[in-house]
């Protein structure tokens, strides 16, 4: 729902009562939910320190669910900073602990954010590969949010790949998602998706519109986004009189 500052107090408040419990299992799903909340907002050290914390709970107690999706969101927190190797290599752990467990979400998510960071370093034909991976299993499980999130990956590799054609169309898919299920997060990302799309396309001033409606959507669910989403839209209105 985009409440990132109250999804991150009640899980504060979790973490201190499992912790007076003295229940580890429920301090390692907690940091994990809390960790992904600051990995969201942009508080990168702390989520990765929530993660250590995590997994190193999930070794103690031999839990391999919670060790690979400990993984999992170290993997997400190091490519949210740039840490492709790392984060590569938390993602393989992770894929390969939740295909020995069966866990079929654990896979799709650890294949989506393969692609990503494989996208990010111009392996383009291995993310393709992941990305269909992930789509598939995330359309057999039903898992909508999972699917948006795919979708707008997707369009993100035809878009970096020149097909500016097939990457609108999957912004326009997420978008319509999105929309069903009320994600602002992804809503943003669709249309953020669109306007890169048309900027690549010479249309500089339905860019400009669309990536002013993602930016107000990231302002105000308070997302990591925001930032860098500005600076694009300032450049973009610094170059000149949009076509």
């Amino acid at each position: 729902m985009g409440e990132s500052r109250a999804a991150a107090r009640d899980l504060e408040q979790a973490l201190g009562i499992y912790r007076d419990l003295g229940d580890r299992l429920g301090q390692a799903y907690a940091l994990r939910y809390l960790a992904a909340v600051r990995r969201a907002t942009g508080e990168y050290p702390a989520a990765g320190q929530d993660l250590k914390q995590a997994l190193s709970i999930s070794r103690d107690l031999g839990n391999r669910f919670g060790q690979a999706w400990a993984l999992l969101y170290q993997g997400i927190v190091r490519q949210a900073t740039g840490e492709y190797p790392a984060a590569a290599r938390d993602l393989e752990q992770a894929l390969d602990i939740s295909r020995d467990l069966g866990d079929r979400f654990g896979q799709a998510w650890a294949l989506l954010y393969l692609a990503i960071v494989r996208r990010a370093t111009g392996e383009y034909p291995a993310a393709a590969r992941d990305l269909e991976q992930a789509l598939g299993i995330l359309r057999d499980l039903g898992h909508r949010g999972g699917e948006v999130q795919a979708l707008n990956e997707r369009g993100t590799l035809h878009r970096v790949t020149g097909d500016l054609a097939q990457a609108e169309g999957c912004h326009r898919q997420a978008l319509a998602l999105t929309r069903q299920i009320g994600s602002p997060s992804d809503e943003a990302h669709a249309l953020a998706g669109l306007g890169r799309c048309a900027l690549a396309a010479g249309h500089a001033t339905r860019a400009q519109a669309l990536l002013r409606q993602a930016l107000e959507i990231f302002q105000r669910i308070g997302t990591a986004e925001t930032g860098d989403l500005a600076r694009e839209l300032t450049v973009l209105t610094e170059a000149g009189p949009p076509a």
